[in-house]
């Protein structure tokens, strides 16, 4: 059938819209990833179990093969390919763009320098594409990129290094097409025209040559984005990709194994990690590598799509970049301004947004914290009744029929009232209890009187106790171990009328516990090595301790916000903290109180995207190891220990200062979910600017069981809860600006992003 005549069968341009089409799909996931996927790809889930028919119990262990909750499986952590797909796809094509820009910046004017006959331009092409000719490309980078010190990067600085050493092993071959081009474009008759009126070489670049070559720079774009892509694929066959991590995996004697693992979701750390289990698990390497092919596949039949409907005569598109490299700037600096516009406004909206939740929150929190809150006491009974009622308000519930839980506690006794004056002459230094002292028991006691320095007395063969009458005796634990100097308090009871012992202890020794049975009616003075520098030869103490008994319950406040995924509610995150403080940290305490509430009250507004349950629990008797609230909690918990992923408790931070020591040597790689939380909070602690510190203990696994484990060792050791420890630096405090905001945030993004 022939058509009438002007009229032409339009063809349809189908690699251009085929690869339009993937294109514009891969800019939807990135913009909108969890529209494509309802999973986190920094979940882990080692294990699962299922009930068989015949009633028995069935264990599987990652990957899982493809299934109905995991449309393409698992890796070898348990975590869903799809969602790593989906979350991968922004690292993966940012780190291609990266690449492709970085060549283009140095291939352009390298380019057009030599193809304007720059003998230099041209023997820096010639020299790096002979280079790259003799030994391929792909070699030298993972030669490279394999050094120690490329792999202990961390994401960000590991994109740059790619990103530098992609460019360098490949603009030369770009170079030399432009240069190529710009010949060509300089032989053509109009160049003669430009160069006999006058025009400088600079001018003809940027007028004649660039025009001319924009259509074909636009189509190597997208060829040059196939081409990352391609070598970024080739790289993680070869065990090399950005954000290395690598995990160990199992101890045997000497021998450690380690795991090649990226625990950030990138398509060429998918291919790397999952290469030995291509025979057990097909889909951990297919995944990834039908991905790359087919975003490669797009972006190549876009630039040839492109290519085929620039060099049809007449082209529309031809046409309007020509008019768009007219009007280009001021349309540029149009678009440009929006965005400004849009982004600017996000920012406003969402400072308002932000401190409307923080007046909200901090609304909830109306009462006055009291001077000091000790286990047993009043003011630690009101308190309980505060924090529970701020926690309801925050949108928690009660795990069982009350917020607060109750315990028992033996008959304790705390020092009421007191002075503790070291006295040099004139001068008065007074001790703070609980800092700087503490009494074997809190009694009523009076003494004013001077004191005897035990450095050179025998407490082993003393004879003569007279010299000590109604005198204090100074020893320290330097000289004599707290268990002689405790035997030899009790046997100058009968022996003389001395006042009592002033133990000084080790600089490295805590005091110990400011609560007692207050049943010794001479009681030892327990003073730090950084006091006891105030006593001089002929320094007098002065003490006067008025006593009080406490009651015999504790009382734990815990709460619940329920999961809101089905699969994963009956786990859950736990947020601890022992909310007893003294006198001297009272401001310290009752911000990290009011910053629990606040995370609680945050996290309750992103109830959605909780998909395991959380616990907030405030612990009682924290200053106190025997009868602390967390070490009731373990032995009778109100919420399944087993089912407790991780505990982050903070307890041990101080909100004035950016300084933070982060321990984490309860949390082992074996209990996944935890270990990727514990490393997800660090990295945005990093990223915050907090100064951030590992701490390591130096006690063993079997030291801390034969000696039984304290407060903060007890929930992992005897509770199995994996857990975070937030503890500070002393020489930090007041150094840096308050630490509370900032951690919140981070918290609850933390929390957040690994439970949605």
């Amino acid at each position: 059938m022939e058509l009438p005549e002007g009229l032409e069968m339009k063809k349809l341009n189908l690699p251009m819209i085929a690869g339009g089409i993937i294109i514009g799909i891969l800019v939807l996931i990135i913009i909108f990833p969890h529209k494509f996927t309802s999973f986190n790809p920094y979940v882990i889930e080692g294990i699962k179990t299922s009930v068989q028919k015949n009633g028995s119990l069935a264990v599987k262990g990652a990957p899982f093969s493809p299934s109905k909750l995991n449309i393409l499986g698992t890796d070898q952590l348990g975590r869903d390919i799809l969602s790593l797909i989906i979350y991968g796809t922004r690292l993966t094509l940012e780190l291609g763009l990266l690449v492709v820009l970085g060549r283009f910046i140095i291939a352009l004017p390298l380019g057009i320098a030599a193809g304007f006959g720059n003998s230099f331009c041209k023997a820096v092409i010639n020299l790096f594409n002979v280079l790259f000719s003799a030994i391929p490309a792909l070699i030298i980078s993972v030669l490279i990129l394999n050094i120690s010190f490329f792999k202990g990067l961390y994401k960000e600085q590991s994109i740059i290094a790619f990103a530098i050493i992609l460019t360098a092993v490949g603009f030369g071959r770009l170079a030399r097409l432009i240069g190529e081009r710009t010949e060509s474009i300089l032989s053509q008759p109009f160049i003669k025209g430009e160069t006999a009126i006058g025009k400088k070489k600079i001018r003809i670049a940027f007028e004649n040559v660039l025009s001319h070559l924009t259509p074909e720079l636009i189509v190597l774009l997208f060829i040059e984005m196939a081409l990352a892509l391609s070598m970024i694929m080739e790289l993680g066959f070869f065990g090399v990709y950005v954000g290395n991590l690598r995990v160990v995996a199992d101890t045997d004697g000497a021998v450690m194994q380690v795991m090649n693992i990226s625990y950030e979701p990138e398509w060429a750390s998918m291919l790397a990690s999952s290469m030995k289990y291509i025979s057990i698990a097909p889909w951990t390497v297919l995944s990834p590598a039908v991905t790359f092919f087919i975003s490669i596949f797009g972006f190549n039949l876009f630039g040839e799509g492109l290519r085929e409907e620039l060099q049809k005569k007449n082209s529309k598109l031809s046409y309007k970049i020509k008019e768009f490299k007219k009007n280009g700037v001021r349309k540029t600096a149009f678009a440009l301004s929006l965005i400004f516009i849009v982004y600017a406004s996000f920012g406003v909206f969402n400072y308002f947004k932000n401190s409307a939740e923080d007046k909200r929150a901090k609304s909830i929190i109306n009462w006055e914290f009291k001077d000091s809150v000790i286990i047993g006491s009043r003011e630690a009974e009101l308190t309980a009744d505060k924090i529970k009622e701020s926690i309801e308000k925050a949108g928690f519930k009660p795990i069982e029929n009350d917020y607060i839980k109750n315990y028992k506690i033996d008959k304790l006794y705390m020092i009421d009232k007191y002075k503790f004056n070291i006295i040099n002459g004139t001068v008065k230094n007074g001790l703070t209890w609980g800092k700087e002292f503490s009494l074997s028991s809190n009694v009523n006691y009076n003494a004013s009187c001077g004191i005897i320095d035990g450095s050179s007395i025998n407490i082993f063969k003393m004879k003569d106790y007279k010299i000590l009458d109604n005198k204090l005796l100074l020893l320290d634990e330097e000289t004599y171990s707290r268990a002689d100097i405790e035997k030899f308090n009790k046997e100058i009871k009968g022996e003389s009328k001395c006042l009592g012992i002033i133990d000084i202890i080790k600089s490295e020794d805590k005091l110990p516990d400011i609560l007692n049975k207050g049943n010794d009616k001479l009681p030892l003075m327990y003073i730090t090595k950084e006091a006891s520098k105030l006593i001089k030869a002929d320094s007098k103490l002065e003490v006067n301790i008025k006593s009080k008994g406490l009651s015999e319950t504790g009382r734990n406040i815990i709460g619940i916000l329920p999961g809101k995924n089905k699969a994963l509610s009956k786990e859950a995150i736990m947020i601890s903290l022992g909310y007893n403080y003294m006198n001297y940290d009272k401001e310290n305490s009752s911000e990290k109180i009011e910053m629990m509430i606040e995370t609680a009250k945050k996290l309750y507004d992103k109830e959605s995207k909780q998909g395991r349950s959380i616990i907030i629990a405030f612990f009682d008797g924290n200053i106190t190891d025997d009868y602390a609230g967390v070490k009731n909690y373990t032995e009778n918990p109100v919420y399944p220990l087993e089912n407790t992923s991780v505990n982050v408790d903070l307890t041990g931070m101080n909100v004035k200062t950016d300084g933070l020591i982060l321990n984490t040597q309860q949390v082992p790689v074996t209990r996944y979910f935890a270990w990727a939380f514990s490393h997800q909070l660090e990295q945005n602690i990093k990223h915050k600017g907090i100064e951030i510190t590992k701490y390591l203990s130096k006690k063993t696994v079997s030291q801390i069981l034969d000696a039984g484990p304290n407060s903060q060792e007890i929930l992992y050791y005897k509770g199995a809860v994996p857990t975070v420890l937030t503890m500070y630096k002393t020489e930090n405090i007041e150094k840096y600006s308050k630490l509370e905001k900032k951690f919140t945030d981070i918290l609850v993004s933390s929390i957040t992003n690994i439970n949605y």
